[in-house]
């Protein structure tokens, strides 16, 4: 039996290209669910748990990610490493090796999990021979993530470009290793440049066991995950939660299961749906509907506007009278054809959507990018391009 583990490495350099244009200025980790960033569900994972000192490993906007952790933990143990250029999760790991020793824990910091997942990881390797432990969950889209094959409790592969498996297990993310893995991981060929994680089940020296953690498990990595994360998230709560500074008008309505932040403002005959997210000083302007969609720190949003299935990101400006009417479509992300998804429209930071305008469902519009009035919007507007009726 192992000793007690109490370091634990956090991956959280990773760009979020699939989310993009609401990762142009922020890194994937810091999106909000349930107006909360994803590595904050990390963290409070890690030390519910009984983890006492985190090495966070940051890259693309690190800085947005060690002050916001810098702040939210001001007496906990956390340091922080970077990886300048974009090579793969195992090297990133490897760029801790000097600051943990023994046995730890390392988790994706863009995957919301919870304490009881870290601890069933931590259980089964202390009670085992193995060399690593990997926590596995049950997933419908087997083909989008890493698909475990296992035999008997032991991991045999994760195949990462799965097309027709039979397997439903899925690589949640969550590890446990002894100090082993960093020479195992320096024997793993690159692949496209980049030392893959999941790849060093193959290059161990010894048994790599499986724990299946259904529940804890939410995976926010493509833009519809997001909001079905969220609404995942708020429906676990037993009623809406709004801030004392927001400001509500009495004529509009917040349903349950809605979060509403500080200094928002809601106006006259304004809904607000359950599965719906305000960050803190954002305006929905009168009469305007928002439905299962998250609005982002200091949105606009004007009257009249409705927004299904929809993301607003930071600073973006919705005109009066815009539709976002949300459902089903087709998308496209990193040359990757994704069918029937529920998604309404994107709207990247500091965006400008002009007054009338339809974004029909899986557009997107780019970071600082400006869509003029009564343009009917149908795939994506690049970021800082301006588009007309």
């Amino acid at each position: 039996m192992n000793h007690r583990i109490t370091e634990a490495v956090v991956l959280a350099a990773g760009e979020g290209r699939r989310l993009r244009p609401l990762t142009t200025f922020q890194p994937k980790p810091m999106l909000p669910v349930a107006n909360r960033p994803v590595v904050e569900y990390v963290l409070d994972a890690l030390f519910e748990s009984g983890i006492e000192r985190v090495v966070v490993v940051v890259g693309h906007r690190a800085d947005r990610i060690q002050s916001h952790l810098s702040a939210t933990y001001p007496d906990a143990n956390i340091e922080f490493v970077h990886q300048d250029t974009r090579l793969g999760s195992g090297h990133a790991l490897l760029l801790a090796e000097e600051l943990v020793s023994g046995p730890f824990v390392v988790c994706n910091g863009d995957n919301v999990v919870d304490a009881d997942i870290v601890s069933k990881a931590l259980e089964r390797f202390s009670t085992t021979d193995s060399v690593a432990t990997i926590a596995v969950a049950e997933s419908d889209t087997p083909e989008e993530y890493g698909v475990v094959v296992e035999d008997n409790g032991r991991i045999a592969d994760i195949d990462e470009h799965a097309v027709d498996s039979e397997g439903y297990l899925v690589n949640a993310g969550v590890y446990v290793f002894d100090d082993a893995v960093f020479e195992a991981l320096r024997r793993i060929p690159p692949h496209d440049g980049e030392t893959r994680l999941p790849d060093v089940v193959h290059y161990l020296d010894g048994h790599v066991t499986s724990v299946l953690v259904n529940g804890g498990w939410l995976d926010p990595s493509h833009p519809w995950g997001l909001l079905s994360v969220t609404e995942t998230l708020l429906a676990r709560r037993h009623d809406s939660a709004v801030a004392e500074s927001a400001r509500v008008h009495e004529r509009a309505l917040v349903d349950d299961h809605v979060v509403v932040g500080e200094d928002c403002d809601v106006g006259p005959g304004a809904v607000v749906s359950g599965g719906s997210c305000l960050q803190d000083n954002v305006s929905v302007g009168a009469n305007s509907v928002i439905e299962r969609s998250i609005l982002s720190t200091d949105a606009r949003v004007g009257a009249g506007v409705v927004l299904r299935d929809s993301v607003v990101g930071p600073g973006a400006t919705v005109g009066d009278g815009v539709v976002s009417p949300g459902g089903r479509a087709d998308v496209i992300l990193e040359g990757r054809l994704y069918t029937d998804r529920r998604l309404g429209s994107i709207i990247g930071d500091r965006a400008e959507v002009g007054a009338n305008v339809t974004l029909t469902p899986g557009s997107r519009v780019g970071a600082e990018a400006v869509v003029g009035a009564g343009t009917v919007l149908h795939g994506d507007v690049r970021e800082r391009v301006e588009v007309t009726h």
